[in-house]
């Protein structure tokens, strides 16, 4: 069977290819991933851009891990020379506006890092895993976007950020959010211990799609933590993630507990750490920006860490005059049978 899909637009042409290139392996990981592999092809229909593949009549459960692609707006089948849409299986758990509204200087586009999300569901050993089930940690959370696309899939979300601003922003967003859609939730203050000193502060949010599901206990948790990301080990319980999915700072230097550190001197440093809290089988989704970290070096940081490079394409792309923007994927290996 034929199947063609629709992509979401983009105002800007140059980005828009940028956008297509990664849509394709976006695409071709999660059919990888599902046993369904295929050559994704692009084509333009209609003035409109699409992706198309061959392949067995995908069932309610392939449906429903593709209906999670962040670039995809509608999918049909190709019968005939007619196009029949194909119902979407994956409704968001709550507003598709949540990772949207909050809008500051900087933020990563929401379409990239969904795209992510995917590629590290794609890579990892918990495809099957039902929503509720899976953890999203963003290490190097900023404002808390990755969160935000996680919890509206349905996953649980924790971050942790050093820049109590942007802890605090995520925190007042979540809580407006929550408030204004009458949603029912709970939030609570936490101090934090780091080998027996002060480090850092949690703020959670428990809450759920509906009241019903909040009074049985069916609900998602977003953690966010203030607090240095090279003490991920100590914020965080060993192999409590499932995904990790990060936008490295674009910049060269990255405040990390009062001081500047390099941005690759404070990945090496927080690469161990990372590494003990994605449980076996876990991935990781990395952006960054060419002009300040080379993809050999963090490659070679990740495989000293214990991370196992997924053999994926290099996905370089154009984002602006002094951005040019990749991604890695590494995963934290399976146990070995004994």
């Amino acid at each position: 069977m034929k199947y063609a899909f629709l992509l979401y637009p983009h105002a800007n042409v140059r980005y828009r290819q940028s956008l297509l290139m990664l849509a394709r392996e976006e695409l071709g990981m999660t059919l990888v991933a599902l046993g369904r592999a295929a050559e994704v092809k692009s084509c333009e229909m209609g003035g409109a851009q699409f992706l198309t593949f061959d392949a067995p009549k995908l069932t309610q459960r392939d449906l429903r891990m593709l209906s999670q692609i962040a670039s995809v707006y509608v999918m049909f089948t190709m019968e005939d020379a007619q196009m029949v849409p194909v119902e979407p299986e994956h409704p968001n758990y709550v507003g598709e506006d949540l990772p949207a509204l909050l809008k500051y200087k900087g933020k990563t586009n929401e379409m990239f890092t969904d795209t992510m999300l995917t590629m590290a569901l794609a890579q990892s050993a918990f495809m099957p895993v039902h929503d509720s089930q899976l953890i999203v940690c963003d290490p190097m959370a900023g404002r808390g976007t990755t969160l935000m696309l996680a919890l509206r899939r349905g996953y649980h979300g924790v971050g942790i950020e050093i820049a109590k601003g942007d802890v605090k922003e995520a925190c007042d967003y979540m809580t407006r959010y929550l408030e204004y859609h009458r949603i029912k939730h709970k939030r609570s203050e936490s101090a934090l211990t780091v080998r027996g000193k002060a480090g850092g502060r949690e703020t959670k949010f428990i809450f759920s799609d509906t009241a019903e599901h909040f009074k049985d206990g069916d609900t998602r948790t977003l953690r966010l933590i203030q607090g240095d990301t090279r003490d991920a080990a100590a914020l965080l319980k060993p192999q409590s993630v499932h995904l990790m999915v990060t936008d490295l700072p674009y910049g060269v230097q990255k405040g990390t507990a009062g001081k500047q550190d390099s941005i690759d001197g404070t990945v090496e440093r927080a690469l161990p750490g990372w590494l003990e809290v994605l449980k076996p089988g876990g991935a990781l989704a990395m952006s960054f920006n060419t002009y300040v970290t080379k993809r050999a070096a963090l490659a070679r940081a990740l495989e000293a860490a214990g991370f196992e490079l997924c053999g994926t394409p290099a996905m370089e792309h154009w984002v602006e005059q002094a951005i040019n923007r990749d991604v890695i994927l590494a995963r934290r290996p399976l146990r070995k049978e004994s």
